[in-house]
């Protein structure tokens, strides 16, 4: 009787033991991409020319600037769009742009004067920034920040230079609008 027990046990600790093995996490397989096969009839010609060279000039181009303007998220959301490439790998792609060297088409996507200047608009002063633009745009940012509507002038100043959030916002707190007592 006795016996029965400890095989009884014996067996029960083995298949118990295979059971949790098998659950064991496996380490997962190498994962490739696998370019989806693009023909003429299954998508439109600027994809069919995109997908033998990747970007075309005018992607790239968009895409340069929006990564230049510290703008990541829709520079994701262009890559994907003209890639068709999934969420992580468009992240990962634009986490390592680098901008052209041979970009000359910079200044031709970008019509606002302060993205045509030698140094990026992030280090120019408000006064600089304001020497840029139209006399009209800095003129509607002064009446903005006077009223204390300082979202919307954040809105009109991004529009018209492409910066980041965050340095547009730095650049209207230090704004001094002229008129001012």
């Amino acid at each position: 009787m006795l016996a029965g027990v400890v095989a009884l046990i014996v067996i029960g600790v083995v298949i118990i033991a295979a059971a949790l093995r098998s659950m064991r996490p496996k380490e997962p397989e190498p994962q490739t991409y696998t370019a989806p096969i693009v023909t003429a009839r299954s998508a439109p010609t600027s994809a069919v020319a995109r997908a033998g060279s990747g970007l075309d000039p005018r992607a790239t181009a968009e895409i340069d600037r929006l990564v230049a303007a510290g703008q990541k998220i829709h520079a994701i959301k262009a890559y994907r769009q003209h890639t068709g490439v999934g969420l992580k790998e468009a992240k990962d792609r634009i986490d390592h742009w680098s901008i052209s060297t041979t970009a000359p088409h910079l200044a031709a996507v970008s019509h606002s004067p302060v993205a045509r200047s030698s140094l990026p608009a992030a280090h120019l002063s408000p006064e600089a920034i304001r020497s840029r633009l139209s006399p009209a745009v800095a003129a509607e940012i002064d009446r903005l920040v006077l009223s204390g509507q300082k979202i919307t002038a954040i809105k009109l100043l991004r529009e018209q230079t492409g910066l980041g959030l965050k340095e547009t916002k730095d650049q209207i707190e230090a704004w001094v609008p002229r008129g001012r007592p």
